[in-house]
């Protein structure tokens, strides 16, 4: 992990980055710290200290962060980027789609930036660009030379969710097919082939990301399915011992909000 390029980078920054490659966290941040007492517009030193919150999920310090780094550089696409996650983690899907679309402009070309734009525009209800959207990463994976199922789980549902049965089932199909071996997601594939059941699908979880991923998906095909009150019980597992670091968790939260509100009326 290295800042930006610079000829004349301040002695703290320097070692910030040596202490963050060590792992040495709270070391590397005093260092950027100390930089930044120097010069609060070195964008190197706001780098470091960006990562380090996004990596503590620090929202709220690492939004403040990417945002000082844009101020200065607008066309920072890593900084937009990160200023998004940041938003997104804080569930402000406004200025995290806003500051995404700003990250498109320097990276036109970025699976990950297209997928991230999906979940948020999942997030607020706007499932037909949400699908269009994962369309979309779907491409910029496969001129990047990446292979990635979420595009295609993220398609899957929002065209479920839009009602756009026919296209749901058209990429599915497509996801099927591009569906090789067991490395996770494979087995959600499966699930909603109807190869496996929940309980098998769940059995596939190795780490709380998986088993976060696993209820969301769950929960999303019920709510599908118009079990409402079984979806919910999926999404609330997820709201309250979910990995909050996945963008499964922060959907799921939205979702289940919804799905509150509907069973209420």
């Amino acid at each position: 992990m290295t800042p930006v390029a610079s000829t004349d980078l301040n002695p703290f920054v320097i070692q910030g980055y040596a202490e963050l490659e060590a792992g040495n966290i709270q070391t590397a941040l005093e260092s950027f710290d100390k930089a930044l007492q120097a010069d609060q517009s070195d964008i190197p030193a706001l780098l470091g200290q960006a990562r380090i919150y996004s990596g503590q999920q620090r929202h709220e310090d690492a939004f403040h962060s990417y945002d000082s780094i844009v101020q200065i550089h607008p066309r920072h696409s890593e900084a937009w980027s990160g200023r998004g996650l940041a938003a997104f983690g804080l569930e402000d899907f406004d200025t995290a789609l806003s500051s995404f679309i700003q990250a498109t402009a320097d990276q036109p070309v970025n699976g990950f930036i297209y997928e991230s734009l999906a979940w948020i525009r999942m997030c607020r209800g706007e499932f037909n660009e949400a699908a269009e959207t994962a369309k979309t990463a779907t491409l910029m994976y496969n001129r990047e030379g990446e292979k990635s199922l979420y595009p295609l789980l993220i398609a899957y549902f929002s065209y479920l969710e839009a009602g756009n049965v026919e296209d749901a089932k058209r990429t599915l199909n497509y996801a099927i097919k591009n569906n090789s071996g067991r490395k996770w997601p494979a087995p959600v594939i499966n699930y909603l082939a109807g190869r496996i059941d929940a309980k098998t699908l769940i059995g596939f979880v190795t780490e709380l990301a998986e088993e976060t991923e696993a209820h969301t998906y769950i929960g999303l095909y019920l709510r599908a399915q118009g079990d409402l009150e079984k979806s919910e019980k999926h999404l609330e597992w997820v709201r309250l011992k979910g990995d909050s670091r996945v963008f499964e968790y922060t959907l799921a939260r939205a979702l289940n909000l919804r799905n509150r509100v509907a069973l209420s009326n």
